[in-house]
């Protein structure tokens, strides 16, 4: 089976450290990427994205004959263990997003924790494919019905509901049936730094050019369309697009 071409672009933004961490990984039946975003109010969050990550594939990896749905709950119950691990050995406290998508036979599986997305081009629109675990998907109910607008939501809901820290996982996005792909599909999982980007209530000219152009790298020119925005406050930015062709 052909892999998927999964390409990858990281930016520090304007932050001392890069909490963000990835891995892709190719298999016979077909290509899991991995977004881990260290969480950034916490000790150590780079330890916390890089230990969920490398845990996360390698369990993964170690079956690769059973249904996906449930290697990837696997996956992330073993990144889990090994964030609770590497802090009560530590005596301190870090957490991380987390998330996974798996393309293979035409369709995608995913499991998210946390609120970085994954997000899913396809004939123009830019759809988020999985749920956001922040309060900003409680406070957007109130945009719904003209309480807050837009922005006041964003600033008001960056705290997480649930995410990976060793503690039990109250909230998971794992769908137990595949989402089907189209020829011409464009996957993209990021961390939360795109969001000045990406995460708009209309879809700006610049998104849908960068979205629409095939011509290199689409999560390079993520990245850089992120720099060009110069916000004062940046964060860490990790961008992996997988490309659908067959």
């Amino acid at each position: 089976m052909k892999s998927v071409n999964a390409v990858i672009s990281q930016w520090i933004g304007k932050r001392e450290h890069q909490e963000d961490a990835y891995l892709v990984r190719h298999y016979p039946a077909g290509t899991l990427a991995v977004v881990c975003d260290g969480m950034g109010g916490h000790q150590f969050g780079n330890v916390a994205s890089q230990t969920a990550v490398k845990a996360f594939v390698e369990a993964f990896s170690e079956d690769d004959e059973g249904p996906v749905s449930l290697r990837l709950r696997d996956a992330l119950d073993a990144a889990n263990d090994a964030v609770r691990e590497v802090f009560n050995q530590a005596e301190a406290f870090g957490g991380t997003t987390l998330v996974a998508a798996f393309i293979g036979g035409g369709v995608l599986w995913w499991i998210s924790v946390g609120d970085s997305p994954l997000y899913l081009w396809r004939h123009g629109r830019l759809i988020r494919l999985n749920e956001d675990h922040s309060l900003r998907s409680v406070y957007m109910q109130y945009v719904k019905s003209g309480s807050l607008t837009f922005e006041e939501a964003l600033n008001m809901g960056h705290s997480l509901r649930s995410a990976v820290t060793g503690d039990e996982l109250v909230i998971v996005d794992a769908p137990m049936t595949p989402y089907p792909l189209l020829p011409g599909d464009r996957v993209l999982l990021t961390s939360d730094g795109s969001d000045d980007l990406l995460y708009t209530p209309v879809l700006t000219d610049t998104v849908r050019n960068l979205m629409e152009d095939r011509s290199g790298s689409l999560s390079a020119r993520v990245v850089e369309a992120c720099r060009a925005l110069n916000t004062p406050y940046a964060d860490n930015v990790t961008v992996i697009s997988m490309d659908w062709d067959a």
